[in-house]
C-alpha cells in the first residue's frame, strides 16, 4: 500500500480525492502508522497508537478533477465528525466536531491538539498553483542540478489526478531528451524558503535535459500540455502556467 509521504500520519494513496478535495466522509479510518494498514488485522492493531474514524459528513459519489480544486478552500471550514482511539480504545465520550481544515492539519502535522476549535485556526496549504507561480524561488537548486544542459522544473500535486497526468504526459514528451529518471525532491530539499506551508502532496520534479535549446524545450513542453481551445482565434499557452525553464 502506498501512502503519501508528507504527512506525519499513514495517509493511504487510495484518499486522493479525500485529500485533494478536504472532504473526509462517513467510514473512513485513518491510522498513525503504515503498519495499522497491513492485513493480518491481529499483528496490526498491535502497532496502532492513535487512530480516527469520521463519522460525518455522509458519503458522496464522484472523482476528483480540474475543476474541483476550488472545492479545498471552502471545504476547508466545514464541518466534520470524527471519533478518536487510542490503541483502538474510545478517547471521548461521543463525536469530536472539527473542521475539515483542522483534520487535514492534524494528520499533516500529527498533533491531534489541532481538531478542538479553541486552538489556532490553521492556515490554507499553498496549492500546487501557487507553487508553480513561485519556482523561481528555487533557481539555485535547478542550476546546481543542470550541470551543462537545460533543465525544466514543474510542481506536482500528487493527489490531483491531473496534476500526476501533467507529469506523464511531460516525460513522455522529454524521454528521449533527459539524462536519466527526473529528480524529484520535497518543497524544503528543493529550497523553497515557505516549505511548511506546501501543501504535503506536492513535490518538485527537475528534468535535467541534453542537448535541446530552451526554445527547443519550451516546444517540447507545450506539446505535451497543451490543447488550443476550439476555433481559438490566439495563442494561449504560458509556460509559467506549467513549470520553469533554467
Amino acid at each position: 500500500m502506498e501512502f503519501f509521504a508528507g504527512f506525519n500520519w499513514a495517509v493511504p494513496v487510495a484518499f486522493s480525492d479525500a485529500v485533494f478535495l478536504c472532504r473526509f466522509e462517513e467510514g473512513d479510518i485513518l491510522y498513525d502508522t503504515p503498519k495499522g494498514y497491513d492485513g493480518e488485522w491481529g499483528k496490526a492493531r498491535g502497532h496502532i497508537e492513535d487512530s480516527l474514524q469520521v463519522r460525518y459528513p455522509a458519503r458522496v459519489t464522484g472523482g476528483a478533477s480540474e475543476t474541483t480544486r476550488g472545492v479545498f478552500a471552502n471545504n476547508w471550514d466545514s464541518e466534520v465528525r470524527v471519533d478518536l482511539f487510542k490503541r483502538l480504545e474510545a478517547v471521548s465520550e461521543g463525536q469530536i466536531e472539527t473542521t475539515q481544515g483542522r483534520l487535514y492539519t492534524a494528520l499533516w502535522k500529527g498533533d491531534l491538539r489541532i481538531l478542538q476549535r479553541d486552538s489556532e485556526l490553521p492556515q490554507i496549504p499553498l496549492s500546487v498553483q501557487q507553487v508553480t507561480r513561485s519556482l523561481d524561488a528555487i533557481s539555485e537548486t535547478a542550476k546546481g542540478l543542470s550541470v551543462d544542459g537545460r533543465i525544466f522544473v514543474m510542481a506536482r500535486d500528487l493527489s490531483s489526478p491531473i496534476s500526476r497526468e501533467k507529469y506523464s504526459k511531460v516525460l513522455a514528451k522529454l524521454r528521449k531528451h533527459i539524462a536519466g529518471e527526473p529528480k524529484i525532491l520535497g518543497p524544503r530539499v528543493a529550497g523553497f524558503s515557505n516549505w511548511a506551508i506546501v501543501a504535503p502532496t506536492i513535490d518538485i520534479a527537475f528534468f535535467q535535459t541534453k542537448s535541446v535549446s530552451t526554445d527547443e524545450l519550451h516546444d517540447l513542453v507545450k506539446a505535451a500540455v497543451y490543447v488550443p481551445a476550439k476555433d481559438s482565434k490566439r495563442e494561449m499557452f504560458r509556460l509559467s502556467a506549467h513549470g520553469v525553464i533554467f
